[in-house]
């Protein structure tokens, strides 16, 4: 039997990017929201797009605060493979600062509720990433710099590529607290991050050579370790007797 994949989606609007994904066979969506259910409702295309989720088996939340994903799901429910948060903001004119630190607590709040080797996706206007891939590209202080938060949640930036809405069917990007005004998506970037691999762990080695008939010991720096020259080297319950050449230089 195939699992099932667990898709999770952050910051919807009018509910029209998760009803698109909605429906794909072996996928399992759970579609959220900023705001109350009683704000969300009443707007035509948003109750349509709810009602669609439902009717093909998705969950739908409101209320949900992408800072604090943990504290919405069980423990056997956090496990998700996927995480979609699309043109996420703080609203009005929040400037970068505060939006870097939203990225920042949304990163690890991710990290809490995401697979070992799941993916989240950030999809961003262009110049606001602060990427390369961003044409024209802003200056670094007045981006988001949105890799060098994720790599503090301990992500990498995998992948990025263009964002398509107009490939997207139904889809309608809206503004700040699902407003109907929509806002510019050319040139939108879609950004992929992994889990970094957790750096590898060297033993520290202690070391004894002979210097002028006198035995002398040392500790080896953990980043040196792997330089030792295995093939002159004895090693022997983590004490190493060699000659001082038989260390490389870096």
């Amino acid at each position: 039997m195939e699992a099932v994949r667990r898709v999770l989606l952050l910051g919807e609007g009018n509910f029209s990017f998760a009803a698109s994904l909605c429906g794909a066979a072996g996928t399992y969506v759970v579609a959220t929201c900023y705001e109350s259910e009683e704000e969300v409702s009443g707007r035509g295309r948003a109750a349509e797009s709810i009602r669609r989720l439902r009717e093909r088996g998705a969950e739908v939340m409101f209320s949900v605060d992408c800072t604090k994903l943990k504290d919405y799901f069980f423990p056997e429910k956090r496990e998700f493979d996927c995480i979609y948060f699309n043109f996420p903001h703080c609203g009005r004119k929040a400037g970068v600062v505060k939006n870097r630190e939203l990225l920042a607590h949304f990163f690890r709040s991710s990290a809490e509720v995401l697979t070992e080797k799941g993916e989240v996706h950030v999809a961003l206007c262009n110049g606001q990433g602060g990427t390369p891939a961003d044409q024209p590209r802003r200056e670094w202080h007045n981006s988001w710099q949105i890799v060098a938060v994720a790599a503090g949640a301990g992500f990498i930036l995998s992948d990025v590529h263009p964002f398509k809405a107009e490939t997207i069917h139904g889809y309608k990007c809206t503004g700040y607290r699902s407003q109907d005004k929509s806002f510019c998506v050319e040139g939108a970037l879609n950004h992929i991050f992994t889990r970094s691999m957790p750096l590898l762990y060297f033993k520290p080695m202690i070391c004894k050579i002979e210097l002028e008939s006198q035995k002398v010991y040392f500790q080896v720096p953990e980043v040196l370790v792997d330089k030792i020259n295995s093939k002159s080297a004895l090693i022997l319950d983590c004490n190493l007797e060699i000659n001082t050449t038989v260390l490389k230089t870096c």
